[in-house]
């Protein structure tokens, strides 16, 4: 039975995502390079058919400023068709994934990555598209665009001669203003209308009006001649190095995003309880329809998302049909979008690449741990001087051998009494901690008894317990007082045998 209540609520919140994502998807694409039309297509399929297959009701997915970095990348080193090559196999891969029920695989990923990948990724954004919304072409390198900054500046402002410059740099200050105003904004009706539409209405009205004479977006009133179907002799690329390399790199980028939104979600509403493979499978769906027909890689992005919920969607009904909206929209009214400023668009990623470096979001991280801060900014600072790939290969590496400096570090309290020094052994000591433990050990006072615990151990090793002895059988030899709980020492290690190997010890007592 239908409930009119529920599909009035979705009917709504669709056209509020529909405002939200149809500048976004057409943003993407400029800064891309790419015509609209890549962004769009992935708008139409990430919502009708993704959202029809997600397993979470309440994501909305399309095109992501995330992977902006990642497909210039690929289009400046292996070319578009190779592109759309990669996101059919990125689709194929998320799949496969979601039916093997890896999909929660993709979450077990630090936060001090994730947003070292975002803050980056934002930063990279910012830089570039300013140059965009400045009437400029952005360089290829973080390092390229900082110092080719002053002089952009000085083009777009200085002097103020009306210049091309000086009119798309008005445009692009206008769009930013009027989406801090309007979010700034106490009324909550208001407030309902995306900010970026608004800014993007009001600085198309006033390029037309005055007609100023900057770049605006080309597309043909036929929308659907720009359709690019994979051209099937591509595929045998399918198995190249690079071609695997780039869909691995896009299908982690991705469904990190798109699983981390949907856990997001779940917290924002108990109307939400995602199941991750299903959305990884619908995902995949999606990427290799993209890719088949010449759109953006998808995933579930954030801001979509949040806008179908604030607007009360109730069911997955809202996400389907915002990219019904858009599917109508670029079938019978495409030439709208020939008024509206690439400035003006460039700003609204100049400001989306602003919100992405999440100040709150890295506090918490340097409050939480400086260990994961330096994670953190290693990552980001990584992506900047490297690519996303390589950026975010270091963050994993280095939290990798930070994780393995935990696990391994060895911990020796001592407490000392008029009599007797109490050495106390914690966590995991293996052969690689043997110089530490050795060190510690011979520099215990002889004139005392030492008295060795370690109830507190997680794990000791063969060559420790070998050194262990022989220091025992040392101090003993010269009449120096030992004490070790050798019973204590033995169920330690042979519980990690047994936990980790799944076979019985029938050794002999270690003492």
């Amino acid at each position: 039975m239908i409930n009119f209540v529920s599909v009035k609520k979705d009917t709504l919140a669709s056209v509020i995502v529909f405002l939200v994502a149809l500048p976004l998807a057409i943003g993407i694409s400029i800064a891309c390079g790419l015509p609209v039309y890549c962004g769009l297509i992935s708008g139409i399929i990430g919502g009708i058919i993704v959202g029809a297959l997600s397993g979470n009701s309440l994501q909305v997915s399309g095109p992501a400023a995330g992977l902006i970095l990642i497909v210039v990348d690929i289009i400046g080193t292996m070319g578009l068709d190779k592109l759309f090559l990669i996101i059919f196999l990125v689709g194929i891969i998320q799949i496969i994934f979601g039916l093997l029920s890896w999909g929660k695989f993709f979450r077990a990923i630090s936060p001090a990555i994730i947003q070292g990948m975002l803050a980056g990724i934002g930063v990279s954004i910012f830089l570039s598209q300013l140059h965009i919304m400045l009437d400029s072409t952005p360089q290829n390198t973080f390092w390229g665009n900082i110092s080719d900054l002053w002089s952009v500046f000085y083009n777009s402002v200085l002097p103020l001669n009306g210049s091309v410059h000086h009119l798309a740099c008005l445009i692009g200050i206008i769009t930013i203003s009027v989406i801090v105003v309007w979010e700034a904004l106490p009324l909550k009706k208001l407030k309902a209308i995306p900010a970026a539409l608004v800014a993007v209405i009001i600085a198309a009205l006033i390029a037309n009006i005055f007609n100023f004479n900057i770049e605006y977006i080309k597309i043909e009133n036929d929308f659907w001649k720009n359709i690019n179907f994979l051209d099937v002799s591509l595929f045998k690329h399918l198995f190249d190095i690079k071609i695997i390399i780039a869909a691995i790199t896009i299908t982690f980028i991705a469904s990190a995003e798109t699983l981390l939104t949907s856990t997001a979600i779940d917290k924002m509403t108990p109307k939400s309880k995602t199941d991750y493979n299903k959305e990884i499978i619908a995902q995949g769906v999606g990427n290799s329809i993209a890719g088949l027909v010449g759109g953006l890689p998808i995933t579930g992005v954030i801001v979509r998302s949040a806008a179908n919920i604030n607007a009360d969607a109730q069911t997955r009904f809202s996400a389907m049909l915002h990219g019904v909206w858009i599917l109508l929209f670029v079938s019978f009214f495409p030439g709208i979008l020939n008024y509206i400023p690439i400035s003006a668009l460039a700003a609204v990623l100049v400001y989306t690449g602003y919100k992405l470096v999440d100040i709150n979001a890295a506090k918490y991280i340097l409050k939480l741990s400086k260990g994961e801060f330096a994670i953190y900014l290693i990552t980001l600072v990584a992506i900047l001087f490297t690519n996303l790939f390589e950026g975010i290969i270091i963050g994993f590496a280095c939290a990798i051998i930070k994780s393995a400096y935990k696990v391994l570090k060895i911990n020796i309290e001592t407490e000392e009494t008029q009599d007797t020094v109490t050495a106390k052994l914690y966590g995991n000591i293996t052969f690689i901690q043997l110089p530490i433990l050795i060190e510690t050990l011979e520099q215990l006072p002889e004139d005392k008894k030492i008295i060795l615990c370690v109830n507190k151990l997680h794990f000791i090793d063969h060559a420790c317990i070998d050194y262990i002895k022989e220091w025992e059988a040392d101090r003993k030899k010269h009449n120096h007082q030992v004490e070790i709980n050798w019973l204590e020492m033995e169920k330690t290690y042979k519980s990690f045998k047994w936990k980790f190997f799944h076979k019985s010890d029938n050794s002999k007592p270690l003492h």
